[in-house]
């Protein structure tokens, strides 16, 4: 059985230097615009890495190559899942994410198959959780599962470039 369906929704790099990566991906993939969060702060409150309470803090760039998202991270503060990828692997491509149409059943479906969850958090108060599953089964550093309200949908949407005429 398939734990998601439907298309990629993102596609992510953990970088060291988001300023820098903003400026290669425009220059030479021609990501026209990007919408940057700084220091975006998790709490033990909301977020959990490795099954552990989590306290960190990341960068967070988002643009788009056509309608497909784009996503930049650089961890600033803490210790997480970006923080030991670049310490495993450097900079690099670190997740692609589905929005599954049962967040919670999908991760319970990937319990049942052995894939743990390597991350979870939530952006308190403003309608987006996540998962991280381990993709290492299939070649792939992480698997990212996003719950997202209606609000955070056309928020994201609203960042998508209009085609050109």
């Amino acid at each position: 059985m398939s734990l998601v369906q439907g298309p990629i929704f993102q596609v992510c790099w953990v970088v060291e230097d988001i300023a820098h990566s903003e400026r290669w991906f425009t220059d030479v993939l021609g990501v026209a615009r990007w919408t940057r969060f700084d220091d975006v702060a998790f709490g033990p409150e909301t977020c959990t890495y490795r099954g552990r309470p989590a306290d960190y803090s990341i960068h967070v760039s988002i643009g788009y190559a056509g309608d497909q998202q784009l996503e930049l991270i650089e961890p600033v503060t803490g210790v997480n899942l970006y923080t030991e990828h670049l310490e495993r692997n450097g900079p690099g491509l670190h997740h692609v994410a589905w929005v599954p149409e049962d967040f919670e059943a999908t991760i319970a479906a990937a319990a049942l198959q052995g894939i743990g969850v390597s991350q979870r958090g939530e952006f308190a108060g403003v309608g987006l959780e996540f998962a991280y599953l381990d993709g290492s089964g299939g070649g792939a550093p992480h698997v990212e599962l996003m719950k997202l309200s209606p609000d955070m949908r056309r928020f994201f949407d609203s960042l998508v470039p209009a085609p050109s005429a």
